[in-house]
């Protein structure tokens, strides 16, 4: 555990767990943990994607994962360092608070691999309708995560029976994943206009989740808002059906 996260770090976190959401001032005062101190603890914690960050009225406000979330982070990290699981899943087992939802949290920011395997996780895990529309860029999707990541995604995606409509520029990568789109749930329609588009946009429910494959800052952004999704959804629906 303390190879992970600092006795600092996990101060943070438990305060975020008990408070549910928190400004810098609030966490300051229940973690006593000065805010010059705490601004470095905490742009850690977001690369590291263990927090997410909301902008309200000039505020910033930050809220933990979930813990279905810390705990996917811990498998994530078995393969470095298979020694520190236990006692980081011991830990994070004792933080009893229930997850607790705010309007506030319209909008969540994620930064690093980590933060965008966050990301992800929530288009199959909270994905009431079973479907989702995207529009991916497969050859830096790959490069940026790599096969053995999205493998391991489409497997659990298919365990919650979650299916997939996929536009996408044509690719050697794309191509390779178009032979097992019946058994991936998936359905999958080239378009040249999206070459060297760079992202991948998926829209499910009420959200859409738009994530940067920069190599240099990997990052993407969560939006939970219905008319912003019913207008994302049209737009895929026009270019699906005009392919």
């Amino acid at each position: 555990m303390s190879f992970f996260l600092h006795e600092k770090e996990k101060k943070v976190i438990s305060a975020l767990y008990k408070l549910g959401l928190a400004t810098v001032s609030l966490l300051a005062k229940e973690t006593l943990i000065n805010r010059t101190t705490l601004y470095p603890i905490l742009e850690k914690l977001l690369q590291k994607g263990l927090l997410t960050k909301t902008q309200m009225e000039n505020t910033t406000i930050y809220e933990a994962i979930s813990l279905p979330d810390f705990q996917n982070w811990v498998k994530n990290k078995e393969k470095e360092a298979e020694n520190e699981k236990n006692s980081l899943t011991t830990w994070l087992n004792s933080q009893k608070n229930p997850d607790k939802g705010s309007l506030l949290s319209e909008i969540k920011y994620f930064d690093g691999q980590e933060g965008l395997k966050s990301l992800y996780a929530d288009t199959w895990r909270e994905n009431k309708a079973k479907e989702i529309l995207a529009i991916t860029d497969y050859k830096q999707a790959y490069h940026l995560m790599g096969v053995e990541y999205f493998r391991n995604y489409f497997k659990k995606r298919v365990e919650k029976q979650v299916k997939v409509k996929n536009l996408l520029p044509p690719s050697k990568e794309g191509e390779e994943d178009l032979k097992d789109s019946k058994e991936l749930l998936r359905e999958m329609k080239f378009i040249k206009i999206f070459e060297d588009l760079g992202i991948e946009i998926n829209i499910y429910d009420n959200k859409v989740s738009i994530v940067s494959f920069d190599d240099d800052h990997p990052n993407g952004i969560l939006i939970k808002n219905s008319k912003i999704a019913e207008a994302f959804k049209n737009i895929f629906n026009f270019l699906w059906e005009k392919n």
